[in-house]
């Protein structure tokens, strides 16, 4: 078992999605469907005002769960995730939910990876994972629990309404920002009951283009915290080989004092990060 594959991909993908805000461009959201049907103006505020009200406001997060990524190597196990808002995000990976083997955690602007099996550990600034452009937390936190945000504006709230749009398309909502990016369009999927289903990232504005990235939400739940996607998948293409991470979560605590070790074993050995970037090529 390789935990440092997870690691740097997991972080690999989130980091992309953070740095797409470095190519901003005025421009209105091209549709990833065909044939989109438009919303009239009454209605697109309110279908914003829905989704935005169905996300619930949280401290700190403890979760359960479990991960697991396929492509030309696999890894599964369980793990542990811990978050506090706007600060940090904490996965420990532990097989069958007792030894850890590794350990992931952004605090800040810093990017830290244990790796027990080998007794090693890659501690960056976070930026390295983003063609350095700062990591957002809270855009991390929003695509690992299913909500939508504005990229540079944070968690969609209801005065954001005249940021995005919203269409009806094959039984769907989509919402997109009317300001998108160089190089990437983004859209948050919902059914119609204001359940995330996927967020699509697509390269260019070419509509019949492959998604760069899709993550897939299922078993949306309420919570203290509002509806919480309990099932995320995400896909993307690293060297030409289709890679996925599944993450799922269970026994949610919310909103109660959080402890996240950040202590570096002693005798570990650092490694370089910008080294292990290209690890699933070198399989």
């Amino acid at each position: 078992m390789n935990f440092l594959k997870f690691a740097i991909f997991a972080m690999a993908f989130v980091g992309a999605m953070a740095s797409c805000g470095a190519h901003q461009v005025a421009t209105e959201g091209n549709s990833t469907a065909p044939n989109p049907v438009a919303v009239p103006e009454v209605q697109q505020v309110n279908h914003v005002a829905k989704i935005a009200q169905s996300f619930g406001a949280w401290t700190s997060l403890k979760a359960n769960g479990s991960v697991a990524i396929g492509g030309k190597s696999s890894l599964s196990s369980s793990m542990q995730m811990r978050m506090e808002r706007g600060k940090s995000i904490y996965i420990s990976v532990r097989p069958m939910g007792i030894m850890e083997v590794g350990r992931l955690i952004i605090k800040g602007d810093t990017l830290l990876v244990i790796d027990k099996i080998h007794k090693r550990y890659i501690l960056e600034n976070a930026k390295l994972l983003t063609s350095g452009i700062p990591v957002d937390v809270n855009t991390l936190q929003d695509i690992f629990l299913g909500r939508a945000f504005v990229l540079g504006k944070g968690t969609l709230n209801a005065a954001m309404k005249d940021l995005v749009s919203v269409s009806d398309e094959d039984g769907a909502y989509v919402m997109r920002t009317k300001e998108q990016f160089k190089g990437f369009t983004y859209a948050f999927r919902f059914d119609k009951a204001y359940h995330i289903t996927a967020l699509q990232v697509v390269p260019g504005s070419n509509p019949a283009s492959a998604n760069t990235y899709a993550v897939d939400y299922s078993n949306v739940k309420s919570s203290l915290a509002g509806y919480i996607a309990t099932k995320v998948k995400v896909e993307t293409q690293i060297s030409d080989a289709t890679m996925s991470l599944s993450l799922s979560y269970n026994g949610f605590t919310w909103n109660e004092p959080v402890e996240i070790d950040a202590k570096i074993p002693a005798n570990y050995t650092r490694v370089s990060g910008s080294s292990l970037m290209n690890i699933f090529s070198a399989q």
